[in-house]
């Protein structure tokens, strides 16, 4: 059976290009023709709530990232409007990465609707660069104490790891120069509302010994809080 995968694109519209023009060609066309593909299980686009740049996110949930080599995904580059080919050419960032599910897959929070899907409405982006020798301190931190105090922070909804498998600017982004290889880990926290990150529970979560030693030898640790702007559910 088919693993699940995640398309992930930052995005920034750039001098060329307005928000206003740049969502609206998101919302109506470039979503509608992916999520007609019946392995688009939901989209989600994001704003950056923490002043940083890239400002925009895309999160796609994929029944298996072999979609994005198979008809008709593989042949929208060739087949875009003449709408969507100059948005292509005049904005500055579409920063485009695919990623593995990385078990062990965690619970969601009670009452969370997993057949659906929907995110949000906070979204906490976590990726992480640690040295091959401390990958399995890593990933058994996740597992033994990250995701079990996460869960237990008011308005937590669900938490999920992926690994990356590609980077790079998406097809015909004349403006987008994206350089250099992202970190290998992503984990993707889900809440109810930015309160959540001023409870006593988050503040022990975020303080623990092993929690301080890791940040203190990882290479890259970089996080990125968003609010969600619109959500598309299959069917």
């Amino acid at each position: 059976m088919p693993k699940p995968g995640l398309l992930f694109v930052f995005g920034d519209s750039g001098p060329q290009l307005s928000d206003a023009e740049f969502n609206d060609w998101y919302d109506n066309e470039h979503v509608p023709l992916r999520m007609a593909i019946p392995a688009f299980r939901t989209t989600s686009r994001w704003v950056a709530v923490d002043g940083k740049h890239p400002q925009y996110l895309a999160t796609y949930d994929l029944a298996s990232l072999s979609v994005l080599d198979e008809a008709p995904y593989n042949t929208f580059a060739a087949t875009r409007s003449p709408r969507e080919a100059d948005v292509m050419r005049r904005v500055q960032l579409l920063d485009r990465r695919t990623y593995d599910v990385l078990e062990p897959v965690f619970e969601p929070a009670p009452g969370y609707d997993e057949a659906r899907g929907v995110p949000g409405p906070m979204l906490t982006a976590v990726q992480i660069d640690v040295k091959p020798e401390l990958e399995e301190d890593l990933n058994r931190w996740y597992a033994e104490e990250h995701i079990p105090l996460l869960s237990k922070v008011p308005g937590w909804r669900r938490s999920r790891r992926f690994v990356l498998r590609d980077a790079g600017p998406a097809k015909g982004t004349d403006a987008a120069k994206v350089s250099g290889q992202p970190p290998k880990y992503l984990a993707i926290h889900e809440w109810d509302s930015p309160a959540s990150f001023e409870t006593a529970e988050f503040e022990h979560m975020a303080s623990t010994p092993w929690m301080a030693r890791l940040l203190e030898s990882a290479d890259v640790w970089d996080r990125r809080d968003f609010k969600e702007m619109r959500t598309w559910v299959q069917g």
